[in-house]
């Protein structure tokens, strides 16, 4: 993601309220949904946290995949795991093998060296949306709203 002011980063807010209606249940309350945000890159970190928010999600950020894991030890589980592939220490994915196959998540995997390997091995750990970076954040909302319009993990 190249530098910019954020708000220009930002999608619009018709994209907000539509992203937010779109997880209105029937009774007119909200289902706030949790998610994990793993990146080393503190800027993009904190652009994916203050979007999240804005579309009504409950974020939590980490800068490695170790304090990640302290994070989901610590916490009710998340709904959502956004994480970069490239992080200090392990990769994002030897981080979601860690979790192992109960988990329950929807996992979006973030990287900017796309490889047939890292590729293979998303498909292998189940990732649920694969981004090539730099990336539309407002597509990253819909698509990531729209994880949870498929339903419950199996």
């Amino acid at each position: 993601m190249r530098d910019m002011p954020l708000r220009e980063s930002f999608p619009s807010r018709r994209l907000l309220a539509r992203i937010v209606r779109m997880r209105q249940l029937d009774g007119g309350s909200f289902v706030k949904r949790r998610v994990l945000i793993v990146d080393d890159e503190a800027l993009l970190a904190r652009t994916l946290s203050q979007a999240f928010r804005e579309a009504d999600y409950e974020v939590a950020t980490a800068g490695s995949a170790e304090a990640a894991e302290r994070i989901v030890g610590d916490s009710p589980p998340f709904d959502l795991l956004i994480l970069d592939n490239r992080l200090p220490g392990r990769s994002g994915l030897d981080f979601l093998q860690s979790l192992g196959d109960a988990r329950r998540e929807r996992v979006v995997l973030m990287t900017a060296y796309d490889t047939e390997d890292t590729q293979q091995r998303s498909v292998d750990l189940k990732v649920d949306l694969y981004l090539k970076k730099p990336f539309d954040l407002g597509t990253l909302l819909s698509q990531a709203s729209a994880l949870f319009e498929k339903g419950a993990r199996a």
